[in-house]
């Protein structure tokens, strides 16, 4: 038998230490696998090594250590390390900046434009919405809450993404056809200028308030407040929640960490803003009035 994706990760405070806990982890691995008669596709196999942005920063430091080469092996078969890699339709990469996983929904956002753009004007128009979220939507949704929080200067080509699928879908299109169905030279002496009017994109926000879409921000901090909230309601996963810390004066308010990227303290932050706009006292609210 093959064993499908499988992941595990270990920590230390320093690369030797790190690198030795997980070469005694794989050896018991090693052991399991062979006890139980299954098989390990080692040409699949692959390690990330998480760093630190630098060295000493935050609360919990982490010691350097000498320029070494370290390895991983499984039954003296080293395994590939990579800077990045898929992992259940996520790309994480070993500073977890999200870029490689950003750059990968953009293609698949510029397809689906694309994709929609053709095929728009053969459906009837309010069928636009349902293809919307199939075919676009469902990619940008995606583990959101996991790599949403990058910085605005990675997420941008996202939310450019978006809006030019809300034109495709939802613009107007004979006002944008107007501007090229007339030769320069037929045109008013006065318009045969191509001012900033002429190359002036259509305002996407009267189309996001209109079909009730919501902007690529609004699905990053809705689709963590609802994690967040299951998280905290159902206690699941327990070690996602055990690292959230509830106020002891008030249940429903979460003491955020220490300022980071961490998913904790966004989601924390997020959960602290909302919440107290929804006036929720407990955890069995209605979510429906989100």
């Amino acid at each position: 038998a093959v064993v499908s994706t499988q992941s595990t990760g270990v920590q230390g405070s320093s690369a030797k230490e790190a690198y030795e806990k997980a070469n005694k982890l794989l050896q018991a691995i090693q052991r399991y696998m062979f006890a139980n008669k299954l098989h390990i596709n080692m040409t699949k196999c692959c390690y990330i090594h998480f760093r630190p942005k630098s060295v000493g920063s935050g609360p919990t430091p982490v010691t350097p250590d000498p320029a070494e080469k370290h390895q991983l092996f499984i039954n003296d078969f080293p395994i590939k390390q990579t800077s990045h890699t898929k992992f259940l339709g996520v790309v994480m990469d070993e500073s977890l900046s999200w870029e490689p996983h950003i750059t990968s929904v953009r293609h698949k956002l510029n397809h689906a434009s694309a994709t929609l753009y053709r095929i728009r004007d053969n459906l009837p128009n309010h069928l636009h919405k349902d293809l919307y979220h199939t075919l676009f939507e469902s990619h940008l949704t995606y583990c959101i809450s996991v790599w949403g929080g990058a910085p605005i200067t990675k997420t941008s080509t996202l939310w450019l993404a978006q809006k030019h699928c809300v034109r495709v879908l939802f613009g107007d299109k004979e006002a944008f056809l107007e501007k090229f169905r007339t030769a320069v030279r037929c045109r008013p002496y006065d318009n045969q200028i191509l001012g900033e009017e002429f190359y002036k994109r259509e305002h996407t926000k009267p189309l996001f308030r209109k079909h009730h879409i919501m902007s690529f921000h609004n699905l990053y901090a809705y689709h963590t407040f609802m994690e967040t909230f299951k998280i905290l309601k159902f206690r699941s996963p327990i070690s996602v929640h055990s690292t959230f810390n509830t106020s002891k004066r008030k249940e429903t308010t979460l003491i955020t960490p220490f300022p980071s990227a961490s998913y904790v303290y966004r989601a924390s932050s997020l959960w602290n803003t909302i919440a107290q706009k929804l006036n929720i006292t407990d955890y069995c609210f209605n979510t429906s009035s989100v």
